[in-house]
């Protein structure tokens, strides 16, 4: 591995018209704020739809240090980083988005941070009026949710935007889980922490490709993952709901007995009442079990992570 040598993980999905404005303005940082470092910038093409893949063959034709993974279909934002850092050789790893969304700009100020000992630099987003208002409302009940639920600390408005020491990157293979966060799974690990904040800019070419379905899919993915709260709530819930049935039951039964007169309850009314309750509790606690088995068959299924198209300009 070369000494200084830093590596820029980007993950594109369909970003044919930012590929060479992102490789440009990291080139630009580098060669103006940071001369004295290698580097390396390790895109991975995650199954694009466009021209991402010859673009990316044009730009590591004129620049060795433009390495390219391309993956063999879409697997999502989360394993496209992981297959990015694992192929990964520098002393620290950078990850940020094709879109120009995180500013290359802050890579000085990460890499500072860094040499003096930091071990993961994560960048927080501040507020934009460009964001949609139904993603900050969701993203604000989503950290809120977790950091309940979780034991993990994950910031609020963290993103993938982050500068990862080696022994992180390494730790970080040492992880298996397919349904995974990124940025999750490195707060997991707990090594140590700064945050600076970065005001994201709006896309330069393009719309944003990762959909509210899939943001809803992380999220859920996120609470099944980091906690195993939601399955000792619906236990409790079922418990309160289950002694609320009864003592109704015990109230019909009781009425009945002591105030024959004032009885207008059908044998009918106990079935349905019972079973309505019964019922809930089941489905309820069958649909989020449902969610932890299915998780655990994604893991013993040991399929690979990712599978890899080719590379270029990489010996692994």
């Amino acid at each position: 591995m070369s000494e200084n040598l830093l590596s820029f993980v980007i993950p594109a999905y369909c970003e044919q018209e930012n590929l060479r404005s992102v490789y440009q303005a990291i080139h630009s940082v580098m060669e103006k704020h940071i001369p004295d470092y290698s580097w390396e910038i390790i895109f991975v093409d995650d199954g694009s739809l466009d021209h991402s893949s010859q673009v990316l063959e044009e730009l590591s034709c004129q620049d060795t240090k433009c390495r390219v993974v391309e993956l063999s279909r879409n697997f999502g934002k989360e394993i496209a980083l992981s297959a990015g850092v694992e192929y990964a050789s520098g002393d620290a790893v950078i990850c940020l988005d094709a879109d120009l969304q995180h500013p290359p700009e802050r890579i000085p100020d990460m890499v500072r941070e860094w040499e003096k000992g930091t071990e993961v630099v994560e960048m927080v987003r501040k507020p934009s009026k460009h964001e949609p208002w139904i993603r900050r409302v969701g993203s604000s009940v989503f950290y809120t949710i977790l950091s309940l639920i979780s034991s993990t600390d994950i910031r609020a408005k963290t993103t993938d935007f982050r500068l990862l020491d080696r022994k992180v990157v390494d730790a970080f293979c040492e992880v298996d889980e397919r349904q995974r966060m990124f940025r999750g799974i490195i707060d997991w690990l707990g090594f140590r922490k700064t945050s600076l904040s970065f005001q994201p800019e709006p896309r330069k070419h393009g719309t944003a490709v990762y959909s509210y379905s899939k943001l809803i899919n992380l999220a859920l993915n996120s609470f099944i993952s980091y906690s195993s709260i939601p399955l000792k709530l619906i236990g409790v819930l079922g418990l309160l709901i289950t002694g609320a049935g009864f003592c109704v039951l015990l109230w019909m039964i009781a009425s009945a007995l002591v105030a024959p007169e004032y009885w207008n309850y059908t044998p009918l009314s106990f079935v349905v009442v019972t079973n309505l309750i019964l019922t809930g509790v089941m489905l309820t606690a069958l649909g989020l079990m449902s969610m932890y088995i299915s998780k655990i068959y994604s893991e013993v299924q040991n399929r690979p992570l990712y599978t890899v198209r080719k590379t270029i300009n990489l010996k692994k």
